[in-house]
């Protein structure tokens, strides 16, 4: 963007919010004239309709760049002086982040599961508990490569 758009927009964005509100209550209230006009019958053309509508939508978007603009100033004075503080903090330490150690990046990942080979009766005996706790079958057994017995629980079988 070249400097004759920066300032003007600069500009445009210092004052938004107060602009904004100037151009909402103008269609506003020539909003409010209009209907009354309406009502009584003396105006008959809509296009000022038109033009208060316009000038209300043009005050809210104002408004929006206004406070945007003013937030933005907010939030970067804000990150500056807690930038500074933490300089301040710091300063004359020797400050050096160090990943964490091996053990305790291990200890937050997730447990390991431990399979055990099970056979084919194990298998159906668990099925058989599960069927007599709910009432009706959920799984099917079935052979694993390794040649243990596993359940397959839902499938054809709802849970």
């Amino acid at each position: 963007m070249s400097n004759f758009l920066k300032k003007p927009w600069r500009g445009m964005k210092d004052i938004g919010e107060d602009a904004g509100i100037a151009f909402f209550v103008l269609g506003f209230l020539l909003l409010v004239i209009i209907f009354f006009l309406l009502l009584s019958g003396t105006l008959a053309d809509l296009g000022f309709l038109a033009i208060s509508i316009g000038l209300m939508s043009l005050g809210l978007g104002f408004a929006a760049i206004g406070i945007s603009a003013k937030s933005d100033k907010k939030y970067t004075e804000i990150l500056k002086r807690m930038d500074a503080n933490i300089v301040k903090l710091l300063k004359g330490q020797d400050t050096i982040v160090t990943p964490l150690p091996l053990h305790l990046r291990l200890k937050t990942y997730p447990p390991e599961v431990k399979v055990e080979k099970k056979s084919k009766e194990a298998a159906q005996k668990r099925l058989d508990e599960d069927t007599q706790r709910v009432g009706f079958v959920r799984g099917e057994i079935y052979q694993l490569e390794d040649g243990s017995w596993g359940i397959h629980w839902g499938g054809k079988y709802p849970l």
